[in-house]
């Protein structure tokens, strides 16, 4: 990864469009929710009069531009800085303020001490004297201390940003996206209202604060003279030293001493020597982390991953432009729809070629102060990712195929009845995952299994099934990843059918760990309906299946004489044990659904159903049904039957006036 941060950061450096304060500035976002609403982004500016201690609002503000470094106004020349967060002084003239308004505040106006005392001078004046007392008779540094002189009026004024957007003219539809200070003093030869970070020596400050180098008290031990060994380029310098990374939200947080994710061989007496770069590769370190941050993120079951490919060392790959191309592609394979994905395999492929390997995916939390690491995905290979996309679309395809199972309404989500794709999307939806008591996260387990090319447990997938259906039964939605459907029906027939894709294309993959005795279906069986007899064979099921199969068909059309008599609740769906069915509990809904079918006269109806379930339901000690097949399974299986629809079969009036989720 080390490798992959610096030629991402080298190559952006060769960029002829990129300038000296490129890495320290921040745009603030403009959110698609808001331009669909109509709201108006605007820069705001805040004149101070230092000769007279006053101060006035520009009446007239600025269209925020997003990043046009042409605009004077744009924050590339306003020096909009990214917030650094922790312990640092607040040094930010231009600043987004509908986050936070205290850092442009304490920028000039200082905050209060632990004890409540009025703070004393400027935070950004705190930070030169501290490190940079060459610069305090600098143009920008007197006018800072002397917009601090009227700290008092102008904290009366407006004591909170809402008081300050409303004497710029704000309303619901008009907000302040960039706020920045002006000053005019004919003391200082400031005539006209100048921008503070355009005046003398603020750029300055800015190469000295914030880029390599440190102030005059810098604390580090200097390095001038003295050859060292870059860790990162495997070259000898005079300016190596340990690196400090001041970006808190950055990849490079992954190499340091207290979580030594890829550090994990250096002894932590001697990590400031083995682990040490050249001024200029920290640099690009940083830059190629930025980068990767936000071109490069992709949710993987709820969880922000960054997607970092692995190169062959010492090939030149245009990484900006791989990463433009990915930037639109990537994020489908995790989303609802995927019908674009296949482009992610041959952008790889035409730009990469033989030089790309594999793809690891880093899972992080962060909230922009901090980077913590939470899961890793390695070594994907692109050969693996371009054959699970294909075996999804054949899948879907299959799936669509099969009669009885009503795959384009198994696939719709949303009173617009709006089709989603069987994609990792998907397979999220099926696994309920809660933040409540643990950070578990069955789903990105599951997805770093199948990604990593790792067996899954029929078991483990049988289970999630079970804790799926408890949701929808029981309604236990609170905390969870899984929609709400309300009726139990369709949603009880999304689950069993999506699960019977998913089982499908882990099997495809080779990934399913078949362990499950398997019984060998009776030759001289023949459903009578056709539909059936090809679901069975493209399911594989064995005897066993078939067997709680035919039960759940029984099971539906008792609900369906119930609901008929105005039993809307299906009082038969309390038999079901929801945990997992075993074979006494199977016999006792047989012995139940018989008496239902007689007492609801509609035990000719299903005559034959029983007849198939008595045949195939061996459950003798010698033949060992709960050895066979786990409680969980044969829920799954219960519920397949129970959702399934023939073509022959009548149609189920009151579904036809009701629509699906």
């Amino acid at each position: 990864m080390l490798d992959l941060l610096y030629q991402f950061g080298r190559q952006l450096s060769l960029n002829a469009d990129r300038e000296e304060f490129d890495d320290l500035i921040v745009i603030p976002p403009i959110y698609e929710k808001d331009v669909e609403k109509g709201i108006q982004f605007h820069g705001a500016n805040m004149i101070f009069y230092l000769d007279k201690g006053t101060f006035l609002p520009d009446a007239k503000t600025k269209p925020f531009s997003l990043g046009d470094k042409g605009y004077s106004h744009s924050p590339y020349n306003l020096r909009c800085l990214k917030i650094q967060g922790g312990n640092n002084k607040s040094i930010y003239p231009t600043a987004d303020p509908r986050k936070s308004f205290d850092p442009w505040k304490k920028t000039f106006f200082g905050k209060e001490s632990k004890d409540g005392s009025p703070p004393k001078e400027a935070e950004l004046v705190e930070a030169i004297k501290k490190d940079f007392p060459d610069l305090i008779e600098r143009q920008f540094c007197k006018a800072v201390a002397l917009i601090f002189s009227i700290r008092k009026d102008f904290e009366t004024a407006f004591p909170d940003i809402k008081a300050l957007s409303s004497v710029f003219g704000m309303d619901e539809k008009n907000k302040i996206a960039m706020l920045y200070a002006s000053v005019v003093s004919d003391e200082l030869g400031i005539p006209n209202p100048t921008p503070v970070v355009q005046l003398n020596g603020f750029d300055d400050f800015l190469r000295q604060k914030m880029q390599k180098g440190g102030g005059q008290n810098s604390t580090k031990e200097s390095v001038a003279n003295s050859l060292k060994l870059c860790y990162v380029t495997g070259e000898l310098r005079e300016d190596v030293d340990r690196p400090d990374f001041s970006d808190r939200y950055s990849l490079n947080k992954m190499f340091v001493t207290t979580t030594k994710n890829y550090a994990v061989g250096f002894e932590d007496s001697g990590f400031s020597k083995n682990y040490q770069a050249s001024a200029e590769a920290q640099v690009f370190l940083e830059r190629g982390s930025a980068h990767l941050l936000k071109h490069y993120k992709v949710q993987i079951a709820g969880v922000d991953h960054c997607i970092l490919p692995h190169i062959r060392a010492g090939k030149d790959i245009d990484l900006n432009v791989l990463t433009t191309r990915l930037k639109a592609r990537s994020e489908l394979l995790f989303l609802m729809h995927k019908k674009q994905v296949g482009g992610l395999i041959d952008d790889m492929e035409y730009l990469a070629g033989e030089n790309m390997y594999w793809i690891n995916f880093l899972g992080f939390e962060s909230d922009g102060n901090f980077f913590k690491s939470i899961n890793k995905i390695e070594d994907v290979s692109k050969t693996h990712l371009e054959h699970i996309i294909t075996v999804m679309n054949d899948v879907e395809t299959e799936m669509s195929e099969i009669e009885g199972i009503q795959w384009n309404k198994v696939m719709t989500y949303g009173k617009e009845q709006a089709q989603y794709d069987f994609n990792f999307y998907t397979i999220y939806s099926l696994i309920p995952v809660r933040n409540e008591k643990t950070k578990r996260n069955d789903a990105l387990m599951l997805f770093k299994a199948i990604l990593e090319r790792r067996s899954i447990s029929k078991k483990v997938i049988l289970g999630h099934f079970v804790d799926l259906v408890q949701c929808h039964r029981f309604g236990r939605y609170s905390g969870s990843n899984i929609f709400e459907n309300p009726n139990f029906d369709f949603a009880v027939r999304d689950a069993v059918f999506q699960y019977h894709a998913f089982i499908q294309f882990l099997k495809k993959i080779k990934l399913l760990d078949m362990s499950e005795t398997l019984s060998t279906p009776a030759a001289t069986l023949e459903e009578k309906n056709a539909a059936i007899t090809t679901f069975f064979e493209r399911m594989s099921y064995t005897d066993d299946h078939r067997a709680v199969f035919f039960l759940g068909m029984i099971l539906n059309n008792v609900g369906y004489a119930q609901a008929q008599k105005k039993h809307e609740s299906k009082p038969v769906l309390g038999k079901i044990n929801y945990n997992g069915m075993n074979a006494s509990a199977l016999k006792r809904l047989h012995t139940d659904l018989f008496e239902k079918c007689r007492q609801y006269d509609i035990l000719r109806y299903n005559e034959g159903n029983f007849a198939k379930f008595t045949d195939l339901f061996k459950d003798s000690e010698n033949d060992g049904w709960d050895k066979r097949i786990k409680p969980e399974a044969a829920l799954f299986y219960l519920l397949s039957g129970y959702s399934f629809r023939t073509p022959k079969e009548p149609a189920d009036k009151r579904r036809e006036t009701e629509t699906d989720n």
